[in-house]
């Protein structure tokens, strides 16, 4: 079962990585081969019982060097502009 609430992290620097679309393109000699995109992975998003536990595994990514979360860059939106973009939603 899902938790009531929901984490969701907006990550910086995230490398692109291949991934295939399981569709099936026909490739430079005629043949049929999978069809490759780059795909870029930069949000993380947990399901959390309680907000306080949302926090506290938002300390563990803040904690982690392996993650870096990104900051506001629109200067318009000042209430996101400069800040760490996360957020905690309600799920029903």
């Amino acid at each position: 079962m899902k938790g009531n609430y929901r984490l969701t992290v907006h990550l910086d620097n995230v490398k692109k990585v291949q991934g295939t679309t399981g569709k099936q393109v026909k490739g430079a000699k005629g043949k049929m081969v999978d069809e490759k995109k780059s795909i870029i992975h930069n949000t993380l998003s947990f399901y959390c019982n309680t907000k306080d536990d949302c926090i506290k595994k938002l300390t563990e990514i803040k904690a982690d060097p392996s993650y870096k979360i990104a900051k506001g860059k629109d200067y318009k939106k000042k209430h996101k502009y400069n800040k760490d973009l996360w957020q905690i939603s309600f799920v029903n």
